[in-house]
């Protein structure tokens, strides 16, 4: 008896991995196209996140963590999504190291099995609901002697250097080898994963996103010091001049995603607008007038480079005088827009929205602060989206699905809860 059940539970596991893989999404024509049936895709979906901690006590993204990856909830969602119509669902890898982090230690030279075991269940639970996956990550990379020691295509016409300057922190991330390295490397170490257990899960991944949102921390070095000189890839910029500062960081950008990208197939990185912190555009240094240290990365930089897609996140705000059509227009303004928008089209790359979404804050009324506004939300994000189509973005996610510690009171209305928000994302699109 016990052997019949095992060769029964062995051919219905067979019978499960077997299950047909999906056909490649790919970029022609500044479309996302379904290789299979050559008809444009339109991403549409909402992201996944979770935040917590692992044994260390170290918190971060934590969404394929064991002590917070929910098999049960990730398998309602995904039945939530195929059946709300959606097709795409966004999530974030983590840095936390551990045996129940990405990880098991800095000496690892694998991914840690219980990591590699969600994120195969979760690609298989999407594939079983036809919705595709982006994978995205924070600005931290794993702390992984493996990685970073691993090099990359075509490193030494990149430029970049194996160490930096004292004082760069965060931004070393971009302007070090062993940086670019780590980020690439681990997409290839989840990539190599999935080949070994079910290369038929690949196709189920729409994208490897280098980063969530990719900025420059202009309180770090080389930043910081707005004198001297700085000297990237053989060019000396003169750190004193705005103008000189966006070209380091537009020509530093383009080497890391090209260094990144040519290891990944379709990929591409997240950015927030200079509108979105307080900054008037690019090479506005001096005269922005800002608390936040960050500068997002220019789109118009990432175009140059061999990411195959752009993606912006743009958010629907207004406050009592102003809506979002003034918020709107002034995010787009910041990135060039216009201009990004011919150029993008010339050069055939999809501008995508990975994030967007309403905000709690200014939907709450006294004397009831608790109280969402929930029409005045979907009014503006109903508005907020037809103007992102007719702009010519190709597919928005929503921020976010939700997960086990979801709210009614967050801070973003989570589509989990409150499934109106996703209405409005399908018919902008489907209009």
């Amino acid at each position: 008896m016990n052997h019949l059940v095992w060769m029964l539970a062995s051919a219905l596991a067979v019978t499960a991995g077997a299950e047909e893989a999906p056909s490649r999404i790919v970029v022609r024509d500044g479309q996302f196209i379904d290789e299979g049936t050559g008809r444009p895709f339109t991403p549409l979906g909402a992201n996944y996140y979770r935040v917590g901690a692992v044994s260390s006590g170290k918190q971060g993204h934590s969404a394929l963590c064991p002590p917070s990856y929910d098999r049960a909830y990730v398998e309602r969602m995904m039945t939530d999504l195929e059946a709300s119509g959606f097709n795409t669902l966004r999530v974030f890898h983590s840095f936390l190291m551990g045996e129940d982090g990405i990880l098991a230690s800095p000496e690892a030279r694998e991914v840690a099995p219980g990591y590699a075991a969600n994120l195969l269940h979760l690609l298989r639970t999407a594939r079983s609901h036809h919705v595709r996956l982006i994978f995205t990550w924070d600005i931290w990379n794993p702390t992984s002697e493996w990685l970073a020691a691993q090099p990359l295509p075509d490193e030494a016409r990149s430029g970049i250097p194996m160490t930096g300057t004292p004082g760069m922190l965060v931004n070393a991330f971009r302007f070090t080898l062993p940086g670019a390295r780590t980020r690439a490397g681990c997409i290839v170490a989840l990539i190599e994963v999935i080949k070994k257990a079910d290369p038929g899960l690949l196709p189920v991944v729409l994208s490897w996103e280098l980063e969530n949102e990719v900025y420059y921390r202009v309180d770090q070095a080389p930043f910081d010091k707005r004198e001297g000189r700085f000297t990237f890839a053989g060019r000396s910029y003169a750190l004193d001049s705005d103008a000189e500062l966006q070209a380091l960081m537009d020509d530093n950008l383009v080497a890391w995603a090209n260094l990144c990208a040519g290891a990944i197939r379709l990929v591409s990185a997240g950015v927030f607008s200079f509108a979105a912190v307080g900054r008037g555009g690019p090479g506005t240094l001096s005269a922005d007038q800002t608390k936040d240290t960050r500068a997002p990365a220019r789109l118009m930089a990432l175009l140059r480079s061999g990411l195959d897609f752009l993606d912006l996140h743009l958010y629907a705000w207004r406050n009592k005088d102003q809506g979002f059509e003034h918020f709107l227009a002034r995010n787009l303004a910041s990135v060039e827009w216009e201009e990004l928008r011919a150029a993008a089209r010339k050069a055939g790359k999809p501008i995508f929205c990975g994030e967007t979404g309403v905000f709690a804050n200014y939907l709450r009324r006294a004397p009831n602060w608790q109280e969402i506004d929930h029409p005045l939300g979907l009014a503006s994000f109903r508005d907020h989206l037809r103007a992102m189509s007719g702009n010519g973005f190709v597919g928005a996610l929503y921020w976010h699905y939700g997960n086990p510690d979801t709210t009614p009171a967050d801070e973003h209305p989570a589509l989990a809860l409150f499934p109106e928000y996703g209405k409005c994302l399908r018919e902008a699109w489907q209009r």
